[in-house]
């Protein structure tokens, strides 16, 4: 049984729909690692919302909620991370090697390499340290001497006990657990925080681009699982596989024929259904 969608007037900041719409406003996004990283950026620029990083040596593909750079030429990395995979160290280190990838694939030297910041916002405490704040530093072994690659990655974790970060930060974490619009917020972070969270919700536009991020989010889901399914099987992978997307098409354009009450032409225009496969999806809807 599927699990209904959350509706987008009920949307917690946590939500990867709701998280990258907001910090998509860069004073927000700009704020927030102002607060962070406790350093002044002049400006920042997004490299891509949602930005997938292709990886030519691995099958698998990384999705970043937040990617930018600041003036200096610093990479932020931003992700939120609502469900406890115990696996993200290794997910750290595929991330960092494929930005870093991504940079020298531009035509940089290794001595190029831009300073990077990876920063998971967890719900959850992933260290089980009780902190706000997990902030990876690394030794020369034996010695007090600092191992500085420019790489940097953060654990924020909203289910702390240790507050040990300033009044925005711990603010911040705050709203994510509790998603309590009216708390007694005193920093400027949260104040345009909520105030941006409130405008998505009652934004009526915003319907539309909601409902095709959760199509967009279940195809994927069930295009991993319909792959998963058929790996060693060599017979039949390249039908089972075709047969999969198309069952994922159809469930979509039914489900925007009915949420939006569009007409089925419009819900193909809308999911980009090629005009040559239009009519096969017409006579599969017709036939019930």
């Amino acid at each position: 049984m599927k699990r209904k969608a959350t509706p987008l007037k009920e949307l917690p900041l946590k939500n990867d729909f709701m998280f990258g719409q907001v910090m998509r406003n860069p004073d927000i996004c700009k704020l927030f690692l102002e607060e962070l990283l406790g350093e002044e950026i002049d400006r920042i620029e997004y490299i891509e919302n949602q930005k997938d990083i292709s990886d030519s040596y691995e099958r698998h593909g990384i999705r970043l909620d937040v990617y930018l750079r600041d003036n200096a030429g610093t990479v932020y990395a931003i992700e939120m991370q609502t469900a406890n995979k115990r696996s993200l160290e290794k997910r750290v280190r595929f991330y960092q090697g494929s930005v870093d990838r991504s940079e020298l694939l531009k035509g940089h030297f290794y001595s190029e390499l831009s300073d990077s910041y990876i920063i998971f916002i967890c719900d959850f405490d992933y260290f089980e340290t009780g902190l706000a704040v997990n902030e990876r530093v690394s030794y020369i072994k034996g010695t007090d001497r600092l191992y500085e690659d420019g790489s940097h990655v953060i654990f924020l974790n909203s289910r702390y006990v240790t507050g040990n970060a300033g009044p925005a930060i711990m603010e911040y974490l705050d709203y994510i657990r509790t998603n309590d619009d009216f708390l007694d917020y005193t920093t400027e972070l949260l104040h345009k925080t909520v105030e941006k969270v409130q405008e998505v919700r009652s934004d009526e536009k915003m319907e539309v681009s909601y409902m095709m991020w959760q199509l967009k989010y279940q195809d994927a889901k069930e295009e991993g699982r319909t792959e998963g399914r058929a790996e060693g099987r060599a017979e039949g992978r390249a039908e089972g596989r075709a047969e999969g997307r198309m069952e994922g098409t159809l469930s979509s354009i039914k489900n925007l024929i009915e949420a939006m009450h569009w007409p089925i032409e419009q819900a193909m225009a809308v999911l980009g259904v090629p005009e040559s496969e239009r009519p096969k999806y017409m006579e599969l809807l017709e036939k019930g």
